[in-house]
């Protein structure tokens, strides 16, 4: 199997563009591969079937198709809302003094895709491409407050909430009354849950097409973040999460999103 992926790999590689749009017949591939033409052909109508290449009615030779250039635009996304939030986590570990995460969402999970630590000697320290379920901690359960109320249902409705792995029990019951709070507050707070001792304000960041596509979260030790240190670092994420969003391209407010 892994020949066969190789291959289709080459073929993509030998239609990719030079300046401008290029097209090969399925012998041409051949010759330039050193492929049967038979393989050329089936490994061809596999990536056409999908939409990785495309095939011109006219002249029956082959190009790149739109299937590549939406897995192409996702990772321009990824990169762009990387390189579009550093500056704004930046400032915010500045004003706080605590470790802010920039956190992404991957199906039914959260990614920490970037990171500022703390300068103090007790903190909280993360490794970039920590995942956990969309419910546990305030980076991952503010996107899911976001989400389009059916996808929210249906990823909680496969839940074995028995087998949670947060390190404090969660219940449908908590987090659906949570997701609420988070709508009506525009930030979520967690403590404990996806580490001890751990208290963590994330807000959620939008895209131009007003979907939330991830979060930043200021976290720190549980005994530094009091009712005031709570309701300041509150502010400021929600102010930086919005200055982010409106680099993005998103226009309008949260609760439309």
């Amino acid at each position: 199997m892994s020949g066969v992926i190789g291959k289709a790999i080459d073929i993509l590689d030998a239609l990719v563009p030079q300046g401008m749009e290029k097209e090969l017949s399925v012998t041409e591939i051949s010759k330039q591969l050193e492929m049967p033409v038979q393989s050329a052909h089936r490994i061809l109508n596999t990536l056409t079937q999908y939409g990785f290449v495309t095939q011109n009615s006219r002249t029956k030779k082959y190009k790149l198709g739109l299937s590549l250039m939406k897995y192409g635009f996702l990772m321009w996304d990824s990169l762009m809302f990387r390189s579009v939030a550093r500056p704004y986590i930046e400032e915010l570990s500045q004003k706080t003094r605590e470790t802010v995460y920039l956190a992404s969402r991957e199906n039914n999970e959260g990614v920490y895709i970037d990171s500022i630590d703390s300068p103090q000697i007790l903190k909280i320290s993360e490794p970039i491409g920590l995942r956990l379920p969309l419910y546990i901690g305030a980076s991952n359960r503010v996107i899911l407050a976001y989400m389009p109320h059916k996808l929210q249902e249906q990823l909680l409705r496969g839940v074995d909430w028995a087998k949670v792995p947060s390190l404090k029990p969660l219940t449908l019951e908590y987090v659906k009354a949570d997701l609420q709070r988070i709508r009506a507050q525009g930030y979520s707070v967690t403590t404990g849950e996806a580490t001890e001792g751990t208290t963590g304000i994330a807000a959620p960041i939008f895209s131009y097409e007003r979907t939330v596509v991830g979060s930043i979260n200021v976290a720190g030790p549980e005994l530094r973040f009091q009712t005031d240190t709570i309701e300041k670092y509150s502010y400021y994420v929600k102010k930086y999460a919005g200055l982010i969003s409106a680099e993005l391209g998103y226009s309008g407010s949260s609760e439309r999103a």
